[in-house]
């Protein structure tokens, strides 16, 4: 199995990469999260992958990191997602989105990702709620999140005037890093909107 890659990025695109490692070119089909990651075509880079291997076809996915790499592996192994599947809901949303999403069972959001519909996001938060864990760095950042339910609250509040959940809780984000902890709902969605 080739678990990573190390070389020359020769080209990218929003779902694919080529990185020559000594000579060989090796494609690798690659989340909008990897790709905002890579560096210029030409430097060098270093992709975690995942080796997907099927009666008739042989495919090479490429990761930014390790943890994405993790949950890549564990929404193939939800029956009805396949690894393009997989790559689309890593695309759809953050790393921290998503693993909120299955641990506090935010179906809606799931559906939202194009591809995924109510039964498969259903079976998304069955299947990984007891395998997926918010990881170090998203936990820090919950730890430096407001007032208990207070961006959550808020965030619910954005959702409702029409922003996507996502853009939402990311709005809700910044707010606390530039504002502190120290704020109410109130103050957290005035601040968010100006976010914008």
């Amino acid at each position: 199995m080739i678990t990573h890659l190390r070389g020359t990025l020769l080209s990218k695109s929003p779902t694919y990469a080529v990185v020559d490692v000594g000579g060989v070119g090796y494609g690798l089909a690659i989340s909008l999260v990897t790709f905002d990651q890579l560096p210029p075509a030409s430097e060098a880079v270093h992709l975690s992958t995942y080796l997907y291997v099927r009666e008739d076809r042989m495919e090479l996915f490429g990761f930014a990191d390790e943890e994405e790499r993790e949950i890549f592996e564990l929404l193939i192994g939800v029956s009805g997602i396949g690894p393009h599947s997989a790559l689309t809901v890593l695309s759809g949303m953050t790393l921290r989105d998503l693993q909120e999403a299955i641990l506090q069972e935010r179906v809606a959001e799931l559906t939202a990702i194009k591809g995924i519909g109510r039964k498969t996001a259903e079976r998304l938060v069955l299947d990984l709620k007891d395998k997926v864990h918010l990881s170090a760095s998203a936990a820090g950042e919950a730890a430096s999140e407001a007032k208990p339910g207070a961006g959550e609250e808020a965030a619910k509040a954005l959702m409702t005037l029409g922003y996507a959940a996502p853009a939402a809780r990311q709005a809700v984000r910044k707010a606390v890093e530039k504002h502190g902890t120290d704020l109410s709902v109130q103050q957290l969605i005035k601040l968010a909107l100006k976010e914008r």
